[in-house]
């Protein structure tokens, strides 16, 4: 696979699953707009970048904030002149009791919200140009559910639906847009969810918890235009848990 002169944004891409794919879409050539809400964590990643040779710029970049998405958007297309791929990545995760509320909108304004206001502040100039790889992270949980995430398993099954409408909606305008929904992956977010590793590995055909790296190298071909005839899927990367 080769992203040479290739514009890629990654969102939420501080620690996790987004440094992954920040780094492995530099490592194949792109410049990388590392963004999450905080720049000076994305400056991290960015040395990281820069230390293999990579070209990559750090952004604060609040998925529920229009006037920073847009500035976002602005100051890339002025330093490299477009924009090729798009890694939507930000998200969290908690977990709620059946009769809390409060925790809705604030999981479905990042994981569902933010990532269809970052696509359709992009998408345009994507359009302009004929040419775009839209990457969603959704989860398994979008597939199969889990008790007491309501609000994030919704957000991520609204992640499939959006990825899919998309797809047809531009696939004549030469985008490609397609969703990759991760298993249990060595992640912060996995911690927080205290889910029981070797409970969950005997579960597993791999018989391992994911690697930020396993995601990224899907994404990564997901970008790549070895993967211009699919789009509107939903690729499962989870070790095979899903079939058992």
């Amino acid at each position: 696979m080769d992203l040479k002169d290739k514009v890629a944004i990654v969102t939420g891409a501080q620690r996790g699953i987004g440094e992954a794919c920040a780094i492995k879409l530099a490592q194949l050539g792109a410049k990388v707009a590392v963004t999450d809400i905080s720049k000076e964590n994305c400056g991290e990643v960015v040395k990281k970048i820069e230390k293999q040779e990579g070209e990559a710029i750090a952004f604060k970049m609040d998925v529920t904030d229009i006037d920073e998405i847009k500035e976002v958007r602005d100051k890339i297309i002025k330093e490299w002149g477009k924009i090729d791929i798009l890694v939507n990545n930000a998200g969290i995760f908690d977990y709620e009791e059946l009769e809390e509320i409060d925790k809705i909108d604030k999981i479905l304004n990042i994981d569902l919200r933010g990532l269809m206001v970052v696509t359709k502040t992009f998408v345009p100039e994507m359009v302009r140009k004929r040419y775009g790889k839209i990457v969603n992270i959704a989860s398994i949980a979008a597939l199969l559910g889990s008790p007491k995430t309501h609000s994030y398993c919704t957000a991520k099954a609204g992640v499939t639906g959006f990825t899919r409408s998309l797809a047809a909606e531009l696939g004549a305008n030469g985008i490609n847009v397609n969703c990759v929904a991760p298993g249990a992956i060595e992640t912060p977010m996995l911690t927080q969810a205290g889910i029981d590793e070797k409970a969950f590995m005997a579960m597993v055909p791999k018989k391992r918890i994911g690697k930020p790296e396993d995601i990224a190298n899907a994404v990564a071909f997901l970008a790549s235009d070895e993967a211009d005839y699919i789009t509107g899927q939903v690729l499962v990367v989870d070790g095979g848990y899903t079939i058992m």
